[in-house]
């Protein structure tokens, strides 16, 4: 079996597409044969390092954690999923290689691909989306009547945000490149601002809820923009953000695996209609690697980039 691949933390030039052996079939596991990949900045996170206090030692180890795909053999005690289903989900940090032809992974770790979605759009849904019910619902409770702040309002974490909180009847503000304020606005956002714009100074005591998608927004200033009882929720631990957030309770931190719980409720939301993954670009898993590298060294796509298999 073919997958992206490191022989040892770094850059970009540690990846390869490389054979590998898949792992025995447990009772509550699953087999897919992967269609389509989502790359998502964890992903080269994890291959820099950013985890390794967690993950064994041994290489070399897979890249890639969202993906969709058909299930080709289900473990004894799987009960909820069938061979032939179309799923898509997302692999445990510790034992990611979603970038391969076939993943085993734990069957609740999947969910049913919505009829209403291609391979590449359910791809791009774990992570971004179960990374903002995390934050926006479990962190900052935000509900209908709210007013809540996004930072980063359309990248894949803040799109499926804002798309989140409208459902439940959330008022959404925010900030986005400056090419992006109309994009924002067709999405429903209240009141956009550029990332320079001045205004977002004055922004102060306003929100139920801030929500930084790309750890740029300032702790102090993101605090400050917070009605009393607000909450700021961060997904950019940098130790400099946590220890200034960590003398305030209204600084909360949150993370993807926080929704996995939520995955069958995302495959519903996007049945519905309420969530809309963007695909921008779709590459053959053969330019795995130059694709991988070039997002990870700044170029900017509208929408996810998937790896189609």
């Amino acid at each position: 079996m073919k997958r992206v691949q490191y022989d040892r933390y770094g850059g970009p030039t540690r990846m390869y597409i490389g054979e590998s052996k898949l792992p025995q079939l447990g009772p509550k596991q699953v087999r897919v044969v992967v269609s389509a990949a989502a790359i998502n900045p964890f992903d080269w996170k994890l291959r820099q390092g950013a985890m390794k206090l967690f993950i064994n030692r041994k290489f070399p180890k897979g890249m890639g954690t969202d993906f969709a795909g058909v299930v080709a053999a289900v473990g004894s005690d799987v009960r909820d999923i069938n061979v032939d289903d179309e799923v898509f989900g997302t692999m445990d940090f510790k034992e990611s290689g979603a970038f391969a032809e076939e993943v085993v992974l734990d069957s609740h770790l999947v969910a049913k691909k919505p009829a209403s979605l291609s391979f590449p759009e359910a791809a791009c849904l774990p992570i971004p989306v179960m990374t903002a019910w995390a934050a926006i619902f479990d962190k900052a409770k935000t509900s209908q009547g709210s007013h809540l702040f996004i930072n980063g309002c359309t990248g894949a974490v803040g799109a499926s945000a804002v798309q989140l909180a409208l459902a439940r009847g959330v008022k959404v503000s925010g900030a986005c490149g400056t090419a992006s304020l109309e994009t924002a606005k067709a999405a429903g956002v209240d009141s956009v601002f550029s990332y320079t714009d001045r205004r977002l100074q004055a922004q102060k005591g306003k929100f139920d809820a801030v929500f930084d998608t790309l750890g740029t927004l300032d702790v102090g200033h993101g605090l400050s923009m917070l009605k009393k009882g607000g909450v700021f929720v961060d997904i950019n631990p940098t130790l400099r953000r946590v220890a200034r957030g960590m003398f305030s309770r209204r600084y909360k931190l949150a993370f993807a695996t926080m929704g996995i719980k939520r995955l069958s409720a995302i495959a519903d939301l996007a049945s519905e209609g309420v969530l809309r993954p963007t695909v921008g670009l779709v590459v053959p898993f053969a330019d795995a690697v130059s694709a991988i590298t070039a997002i990870e060294s700044g170029t900017r796509i509208p929408g996810k980039v998937v790896l189609s298999l």
